[in-house]
């Protein structure tokens, strides 16, 4: 896990980003910068969620890729906020590992024998059980719950309330909606997609869509 004083670099300006950086806050942590397409610090609205941060520019380019690594040989550390799994993909990609860090609001409850890899985003509320793992810059979204054993591929997004039982595990990419339920050992593909509220009740193949109370494609 993080310590209260990192300095963190936001690869997102969108709402994603605004929630990461109003936990990562919370947490102590320091958003120094703030890296996307567009600069967020324009929007009125946004402005609050990232305080003085600065915009280095869009990730994609040699420019803002530049800046990025500048503050991180000045020691910053990165996390990717953007909900897109291919776009957290491509900018997790553009930098060492060693140098993401998971950001967890301090209203989470996170069991000390669940291992949080490198870029991982726990929100308000959510709850992971003893020895569920969750891989590089997956998200647990508000108030989720991962259950014990379960395994969260990498870059995976629980959507808010969604639920997942003991034994679960889910592929990278892979989307579980809002309030969906996955039942105990039951295996969701990666690039899979479960619907808002669906309740899974048997696997999921890779890249498929379910939705439904049972789930089904």
């Amino acid at each position: 896990m993080t310590t209260p004083t990192q300095r963190i670099i936001l690869l997102g300006g969108g709402g994603h980003a605004a929630v990461v950086a109003e936990a990562a806050r919370r947490a102590g942590h320091a958003i120094v910068a703030i890296a996307s397409r567009d600069n967020p610090l324009e929007i009125t609205s946004l402005h609050g969620p990232f305080g003085d941060a600065r915009w280095l520019g869009d990730p994609d380019t040699t420019e803002g890729s530049a800046r990025i690594h500048d503050e991180i040989a000045r020691g910053a550390r990165v996390i990717v906020a953007v909900g897109h799994a291919t776009l957290r993909a491509r900018w997790a990609a553009m930098f060492p590992a060693h140098v993401a860090d998971p950001v967890v609001d301090p209203s989470a409850i996170i069991s000390p024998s669940a291992v949080v890899e490198p870029g991982v985003f726990v929100a308000a509320g959510a709850i992971v059980q003893a020895r569920a793992i969750l891989r590089r810059h997956g998200i647990i979204n508000t108030r989720a719950v991962v259950e014990h054993d379960a395994v969260i591929g990498a870059r995976a997004h629980l959507a808010p309330g969604a639920i997942l039982c003991g034994g679960v595990a889910v592929g990278e990419d892979a989307l579980i909606g809002a309030g969906a339920v996955v039942l105990p050992g039951v295996r969701v593909g990666a690039h899979a997609v479960v619907g808002a509220g669906a309740v899974v009740t048997e696997v999921v193949a890779d890249h498929a869509t379910v939705r439904g109370v049972p789930a089904r494609a």
